[in-house]
């Protein structure tokens, strides 16, 4: 279990670092062009590349995270009148369910990459290959299916009821949480 434990926090800590700079690079990226265009009259070409890329970044390893935190955008109308039994219930068929999603889309998010690497297809500015930026979607699709997958064990095996693997219900509501990356 220290092992998996060790993994884990490296993953989550992978997951801050990435979606922390991408959006820092976004920002960064997009400030310079514009200050380029409008001071200078002079656009980077690679700008809009660079900024797509880190916005595949955001999403995809963003999603993992968000996982993690139990931060996805939730509908609770009918969960919140549950008995606790049915909420447990409902939790586990729910994660389990979309743990199942993310790794079908993971599969065939690595196919469309394998596909982009077999035509040896390049991005237009930057003529990095595509599927280096590409890989990422599978992999945040795996990434986010592992984090909901844990959750539907730690459902099945502890009495409490787990939004997610950080995040148990009722306690949600804590404000120091907020906005935490």
């Amino acid at each position: 279990m220290v092992f998996f434990a060790r993994v884990n926090s490296l993953v989550e800590r992978f997951e801050k670092f990435m979606v922390s700079w991408s959006i820092i690079l976004m920002a960064v990226v997009s400030i310079a062009n514009v200050v380029g265009r409008n001071l200078f009259s002079y656009s980077f070409t690679w700008a809009e590349e660079v900024t797509q890329f880190a916005i595949v970044w955001v999403t995809f390893i963003g999603a993992s995270y968000a996982a993690r935190m139990g931060v996805h955008i939730r509908m609770t109308a009918i969960f919140d009148i549950l008995s606790p039994r049915l909420k447990k219930v409902l939790m586990i068929v729910i994660t389990f369910s979309t743990a199942g999603l993310m790794f079908f889309l993971a599969w065939y998010g690595y196919k469309y990459a394998l596909n982009l690497y077999t035509i040896k297809r390049h991005t237009l500015g930057l003529q990095i290959p595509l599927y280096w930026i590409m890989m990422w979607v599978p992999i945040g699709f795996a990434l986010t299916g592992i984090q909901y997958l844990q959750t539907g064990v730690l459902n099945m095996m502890k009495e409490e009821i787990y939004i997610s693997p950080t995040l148990v219900d009722g306690l949600e509501e804590d404000p120091s949480r907020q906005f935490e990356i």
